[in-house]
């Protein structure tokens, strides 16, 4: 008899907390309703957990004690969940914001590291096959089918100087192709509503996810603006020429006159183009100079300099217009 009214008790009890979870139920949240239901869940899978041993004792203790102590946690995880609900869904979307910004990253990533498009301009340009053979660039150059027919219409032009020019991509491509280092693959999309080549290669790497090899100034700021990654080889020859600083003293042959009278103009084994003052009467010659000036301009890096006599640098004489024009 006593049995019998301590379980029509605890049904009661149970009936009473479903009426009452029935009607919050209609008031809740979603996202709280969710948090409550893993709360009975996991108050549930404690319960469970601790009332195992219980179960081996004598009746009605054996019988009884395990439901109490189930009812009991799920209603203390339940409450406590509830209560904490504001707490637990911060950190839900915090936790899942960060798992969405990993899974982007092992996504994209691969796409943007491996596959690099190139252009016509890269092409002919040729020092994309000296870097390759320094194993700087790792993945796969693709190259557009129609990167390869203007490749072949340039080097069937009538003109002898792109017809050269032409034949001199061709010829690297094939080289690039022998290379163990990298992967060249031609891939056919194309987009044939596009009538201009570089919004065609435009399109093709943001389509592909792929970063854009090129030494075209324009095409490289008009893939920047639309976020994709350029690698210019130019401004990879601008970084990697030596640091000349003012006050250091060159060693320089003046090839040419600069744009004012008494300037003499001379070249650095990177191509870096040096403008001495003075050294107008010493064109073809070998001179020494010390740097006065660095200018950093869109083409590269200017340096000004002044002859030196001795240890005493020669002053400069500026006639006309300053000698930042030259740049």
């Amino acid at each position: 008899m006593l049995l019998g009214q301590i379980f029509g008790g605890v049904v009661l009890v149970l009936v009473a907390i479903y009426l009452v979870f029935v009607r919050k139920s209609i008031e809740m949240k979603s996202a709280d309703f969710a948090i409550v239901i893993v709360g009975v869940i996991l108050g549930l899978s404690i319960g469970t957990l601790v009332s195992l041993p219980l179960g081996r004792l004598r009746d009605p203790f054996g019988q009884w004690l395990p439901l109490i102590i189930n009812v009991f946690s799920a209603a203390v995880v339940t409450t406590y969940f509830y209560n904490q609900r504001n707490s637990i869904i911060r950190f839900l979307t915090h936790l899942f914001s960060v798992l969405a910004t990993v899974a982007k990253r092992e996504v994209v990533s691969p796409t943007a590291t491996e596959d690099i498009l190139v252009d016509t301009s890269v092409i002919v340009d040729g020092r994309i096959l000296e870097i390759v053979r320094t194993g700087f660039l790792i993945g796969r150059l693709l190259v557009p089918r129609f990167v390869l027919n203007e490749l072949q219409s340039i080097a069937d032009s009538p003109d002898e100087l792109r017809r050269s020019r032409g034949r001199r991509g061709l010829d690297i491509l094939s080289e690039l192709r022998k290379e163990k280092g990298i992967i060249v693959a031609v891939i056919d999309d194309d987009f044939p509503t596009e009538l201009d080549v570089d919004a065609k290669i435009v399109r093709l790497a943001k389509k592909r996810r792929a970063r854009l090899m090129t030494v075209d100034y324009n095409l490289n700021r008009v893939a920047q603006i639309q976020n994709i990654l350029v690698l210019n080889v130019n401004e990879l020859n601008n970084v990697l020429r030596p640091v000349v600083l003012p006050g250091e003293e060159l060693t320089i042959k003046l090839v040419q006159e600069g744009k004012d009278r008494n300037q003499g103009v001379g070249y650095l084994g990177d191509g870096t183009m040096v403008v001495v003052e003075n050294g107008y009467r010493s064109i073809g010659k070998e001179v020494k100079a010390m740097v006065t000036r660095v200018f950093q301009t869109v083409a590269g890096k200017m340096i000004f300099a002044t002859i030196t006599n001795g240890d005493n640098p020669v002053q400069p004489v500026v006639v006309g217009t300053n000698a930042q024009e030259n740049s």
